[in-house]
């Protein structure tokens, strides 16, 4: 499978750290975030989990105006992601980022969803299948879904009503 990730990156206070895994076992790329990155992933069908993470952010990591605002924050922001050339649309604002937080209070979120801007440390996460084209034409796919269902959608009924319906006398 052809993974593209596309990210907006923040450098004015260094370089942001990201890590990109699959699967909690297959590291793609750990260090300085770069702008783009291209991958052959040899990863069986099934579901899997695509990992973005953000470490090694300060407290220091921000520029605040006279204020006190935050005018500079280094983040890295994921921009866009494509499955084997099919850029991911609203299946990328599916994903969930997991921050980790110094002091968590009790109103903020354990993740957030949707977001794909990653400020804080932590963990952006997405779940797909492979393969990616059938993964994708099934998300974006209208109508009903009639598989693990109890109703059945194959040839066997597709033929017995055509053998129904021919068999009928013409009015």
């Amino acid at each position: 499978m052809k993974l593209d990730i596309k990210l907006s990156v923040e450098r004015r206070l260094g370089d942001p750290l990201v890590k990109i895994i699959i699967d909690d076992y297959l590291t793609l790329a750990d260090g300085a975030a770069q702008d783009s990155y291209h991958f052959d992933v040899n990863i069986p069908n099934d579901t899997h989990e695509l990992k973005i993470v953000h470490y090694g952010k300060r407290a220091r990591d921000h520029a605040y105006n006279d204020q006190g605002q935050v005018i500079i924050d280094k983040h890295v922001e994921i921009t866009g992601i494509a499955l084997d050339d099919v850029p991911l649309e609203a299946e990328l604002w599916q994903g969930k980022f997991f921050p980790v937080y110094l002091h968590r209070a009790d109103n903020e979120p354990v993740s957030i969803c949707p977001n794909l801007y990653l400020g804080h440390n932590g963990t952006w996460m997405l779940e797909f299948s492979t393969p990616a084209a059938l993964w994708l034409i099934n998300r974006r796919s209208h109508g009903p879904k009639l598989s693990n269902t109890i109703f059945k959608s194959n040839r066997q009924v597709l033929d017995s009503a055509k053998n129904f319906f021919s068999n009928l006398p013409d009015v």
